[in-house]
């Protein structure tokens, strides 16, 4: 199949994914676990059956990427070598576009992801295949592309126009981390970093901007290609969620994924649960998958929008401190975080802790119900893991059906490789 033929078959077939896919299931793929020498991961790893939304990260556009590492920064000069400042960029060409990742049966000028999503969306039409710009890592040209509406109109035509040269992506998601600050080169905690009250406003204001103007924007590509297009974006939890003006923003938005993971990390000696759906009179600070979506919902984001985060993923300490192995409490303590993980200290991916940290290791299954959160726990080391296992999911998926939510999703697809819990996911969001 040519190109051309390609997009009129997905063309054909978009309107009606687009009512089909009502309770969302969504991932994240990560563009660089395919090289993790563990545990490679790659498109023909996607369990697409199972997924109505996957979210491709992560792109990126021209402009200052001082927090990214040495490699990533080299990879955006040379994406941005000719082009204007703000032009979106795919930032990891091998990966998108020239590795050899096998076979395909339809015929396209490139390799790498891109080819084999090309495959996997005309085997399941009705399924959405997002690029997600920014991430953690790569946030940082956001906050000075905001400063001018010229500069947020090039992003949102240039974003528009490298979708379109890809007729398997069906929208745009944004991961811009964070409007207002709190990202890694926007650190509240450091006076040099920490924005001003004045810049949060003008933040504010522009993030409504920008959705606004990529939504006029896609809507110019529906005419023309006679398809629809979403356009989606992450939400930060607590003070993070507050920073954006949802009540204005939201109308121009198809689906808020909200990250409601990482309320610990080894990062701090706080140790507790990093994804429990309900706070508890035992949470840190109150924290809890419950209270930040019904904070969104109050600042203004429909919740049929919104979109519950689940994590393929545990955090770890070490040193524990006055733990009997019970229940974790809102004053739990540990030295450190863990000094060992999946690829990096602290981090352990979950097809790693079913491998590696069991009762041989010396670790016990526990589980928090008030909570519905699961966690390892080490006695003679001083251990704790928190993590998303299928209990927590399923408790996840009927709470956000409950709330009448959007809903779920993870970050990400590659902790799963066997594909339990996102089967999990689609079993009980279709019940």
């Amino acid at each position: 199949m040519n190109k051309s033929l390609i997009t009129i078959a997905i063309a054909a077939t978009t309107a009606f994914g687009a009512q089909a896919n009502t309770n969302i299931v969504a991932g994240y793929f990560a563009d660089w676990q395919y090289a993790n020498p563990d545990n490679g991961y790659t498109v023909k790893d996607i369990p697409a059956e199972n997924l109505t939304h996957i979210i491709y990260a992560f792109l990126s556009m021209c402009g200052p990427h001082t927090g990214a590492s040495e490699l990533v920064q080299k990879q955006v000069a040379k994406a941005c070598e000719g082009k204007a400042p703000y032009t979106a960029i795919i930032v990891d060409r091998e990966a998108a576009l020239e590795h050899d990742f096998g076979n395909v049966d339809v015929k396209v000028d490139y390799k790498g992801h891109f080819a084999q999503l090309t495959q996997l969306k005309q085997d399941n039409p009705s399924i959405k295949i997002l690029p997600s710009f920014g991430g953690w890592t790569m946030s940082e040209p956001f906050h000075a592309m905001v400063q001018d509406p010229k500069a947020m109109e090039h992003f949102s035509k240039t974003a528009v126009e490298l979708i379109a040269q890809y007729p398997f992506f069906d929208g745009i998601d944004l991961d811009w981390e964070y409007p207002g600050g709190g990202g890694l080169t926007t650190s509240p905690w450091n006076p040099d970093t920490k924005l001003s009250d004045e810049q949060k406003e003008k933040e504010r204001d522009a993030f409504t901007y920008l959705v606004k103007t990529m939504r006029a924007d896609l809507d110019k590509l529906e005419e023309s290609t006679k398809r629809e297009y979403e356009l989606s974006t992450a939400v930060g939890v607590g003070a993070k969620a507050a920073q954006i003006d949802w009540s204005e923003a939201q109308q121009y938005l198809t689906n808020m994924f909200a990250m409601t993971y990482d309320f610990l990390g080894g990062w701090g000696p706080q140790t507790g649960h990093l994804t429990n759906l309900h706070a508890t009179e035992r949470s840190w600070w109150g924290m809890g998958a419950d209270v930040f979506i019904n904070q969104m919902i109050e600042l203004g984001i429909p919740s049929e929008k919104l979109v519950l985060g689940s994590a393929f993923y545990g955090r770890g300490w070490q040193g524990t401190k006055d733990f009997d192995g019970t229940l974790p409490k809102g004053d739990l303590v540990s030295e450190k975080g863990a000094e060992f993980g999946t690829g990096e200290h602290g981090y352990f991916m979950f097809w790693d802790l079913l491998k590696n940290y069991g009762a041989d290791q010396g670790y016990a299954y526990k589980y928090d119900e008030q909570a519905q959160a699961p966690f390892l726990w080490n006695d003679k080391e001083k251990v704790f893991i928190s993590f998303e296992d299928q209990r927590s999911i399923k408790a996840k998926v009927e709470w956000a059906k409950s709330t009448k939510l959007g809903g779920i999703f993870t970050w990400e697809l590659s902790g799963d490789p066997s594909g339990e819990l996102v089967e999990i996911m689609h079993q009980e969001m279709n019940k």
